[in-house]
């Protein structure tokens, strides 16, 4: 009951979509139950009928308004028809003025609310969007080791991947999660997805959001492989059959090995923020951005300083050199961070054209090694990694460590990342 109330007849309350006639469902459906004796076979037959409609949409579409909508032109003619039989014996009069006020009532929720119905009907009718991920579904539809039992796991409010992959899907608000949710561990939930529900993949909106997105991005970031990336919003993750192997991984990196990975592998130049030419009291050499920024060799990651930035609204950047080489090609950054304020902190790879972003910080006031992948657009006019930017929130003296940044050429991974470089998180 609390589904239906919540994804059906929230579509009656809810002014900015349907408008305020289909209030007049609620005293309609009250009369039509008062009176059931009253009513004629046809009657009980249509409302047999839309009940069991209700319920099998509700089921298969996990009571989701998205497919519960489909019953809404049957809804507004049975208000129409019920309403017709209470005045049908009354004066001409009084049906006139009962109609007069529907037709108003339609009038002013158009005229109230047209801005907003605008960009929606464009959008279904047209099918036409800048943005629309033809690669990533085209690339969706092409895999061919997903089983008949396989799943995808589509955590995306867009519900494009159903009406133009022809691959399954479990959405993120689909009942049948319930039993993910409930596992007290990461590696529980995981054994779910895997053998319990046959999800393989995961399509993921770098801006969702939910309350379980944190054991999300834990999965995301140590179980899986990226394996496509749309250029505005959409990732697609595959979840590994076995858990990579780390007995050999090395816990702590000795000074030769810390300049190998800083020096000859990435691309961002002083990322383990070891020189500060201008002083601990400005920014890190090749960096810039507001903020204010000082050096600190407390709260360290790697090496012996990290950047300590206090202030609100800002960006740490650095500019990729000889960015031209890198046109059309795929480019990950990693940055070690650490803060206690939620939601503010992320990274971002921005080329004049695209941007893309990593999840933001949790704030649980540990390191949390961020990632970011982009595909460098082929008109880029310039590539500025921000290793870490933060929103605007109003609070001045909010505090984030940034330590050991990292940018490479190619999709990374964070495992990828842990096992070639040997950097465990403390």
């Amino acid at each position: 009951m609390g589904s239906w109330l919540e994804r059906y007849l929230g579509l009656f309350l809810n002014f900015e979509y349907f408008g305020n006639l289909t209030w007049l469902a609620i005293p309609l459906f009250v009369y039509f139950v008062a009176t059931i004796k009253k009513r004629k076979r046809w009657e009980m037959a249509v409302a047999f009928v839309f009940i069991l409609s209700l319920v099998s949409l509700g089921i298969k579409g996990g009571w989701w308004n998205r497919y519960i909508l489909t019953l809404y032109p049957f809804t507004l003619t049975a208000i129409f028809l019920l309403g017709w039989q209470l005045i049908k014996k009354r004066s001409h009069g009084f049906q006139i003025g009962v109609l007069a006020i529907c037709g108003m009532a339609v009038f002013f929720n158009y005229d109230h609310f047209k801005d907003t119905y605008k960009p929606f009907w464009e959008y279904k009718v047209i099918v036409k969007d800048d943005r629309f991920p033809h690669g990533i579904l085209k690339f969706i539809n092409s895999i061919e080791d997903s089983s008949s039992e396989s799943q995808f796991l589509v955590c995306s409010t867009r519900g494009l991947f159903y009406y133009y992959s022809n691959k399954k899907g479990i959405d993120s608000r689909d009942p049948r999660l319930q039993i993910f949710h409930r596992q007290k561990s990461k590696e529980a939930a995981l054994d779910v997805l895997k053998n319990q529900l046959k999800v393989k993949y995961i399509l993921l909106h770098w801006n969702f959001k939910a309350w379980w997105i944190q054991r999300l991005k834990n999965i995301v970031t140590n179980d899986c492989d990226l394996i496509y990336q749309d250029k505005y919003e959409l990732s697609l993750y595959r979840i590994r059959e076995k858990d990579l192997d780390r007995k050999d991984i090395k816990k702590d990196l000795d000074k030769e090995r810390l300049e190998n990975i800083f020096v000859n592998d990435s691309l961002l130049r002083n990322g383990s923020f070891e020189n500060w030419t201008n002083g601990p009291f400005k920014n890190p050499d090749f960096f810039g951005g507001a903020g204010y920024v000082t050096q600190e060799d407390k709260e360290v990651k790697i090496g012996k300083y990290s950047a300590k930035i206090t202030g609100d609204d800002f960006n740490l950047i650095q500019y990729l050199s000889n960015f031209e080489d890198y046109k059309e090609k795929k480019i990950t950054c990693f940055a070690w961070v650490k803060t206690d304020v939620p939601n503010k902190y992320r990274i971002q790879i921005y080329n004049g054209i695209d941007s893309s972003f990593s999840f933001r910080h949790s704030g649980k006031g540990r390191w949390e090694l961020l990632q970011v992948n982009h595909t460098v657009n082929p008109q880029a006019k310039f590539v500025k990694v921000r290793v870490i930017q933060a929103a605007k929130t109003g609070k001045a003296d909010d505090v984030v460590y940034v330590d050991g940044a990292l940018l490479l050429e190619g999709y990374w991974n964070i495992n990828d990342l842990l096992s070639k470089h040997a950097i465990e998180e403390k």
